[in-house]
């Protein structure tokens, strides 16, 4: 098994908890598709909508946990197929 370890960070909105956070992976910005400027990840199909059925019990850990993780299991291994990405990133 590989590991893959990636730096984010998050931003939360001025409406939190209403407004699910924004999670950043900068080191990726550019290399996906489901990504946006600056480096955030894409969570308004799948994700948004899970965060508005449960503002305000959703947090933080919720976001990484139900966001992050799904998107890094989706995106990270067609990056390192396609070679994107390497173990020496």
């Amino acid at each position: 098994m590989q590991k893959y370890e990636f730096d984010f960070e998050f931003e939360l909105p001025v409406t939190y908890p209403t407004t699910a956070p924004e999670i950043m992976i900068p080191e990726l910005d550019g290399k996906t598709a489901k990504m946006y400027r600056g480096g955030k990840i894409c969570l308004t199909i799948h994700f948004k909508p899970l965060w508005s059925k449960n503002a305000p019990h959703f947090g933080v850990a919720h976001a990484l946990a139900l966001g992050l993780a799904p998107w890094l299991a989706a995106e990270i291994p067609y990056l390192v197929d396609n070679g994107v990405i390497s173990k020496t990133n």
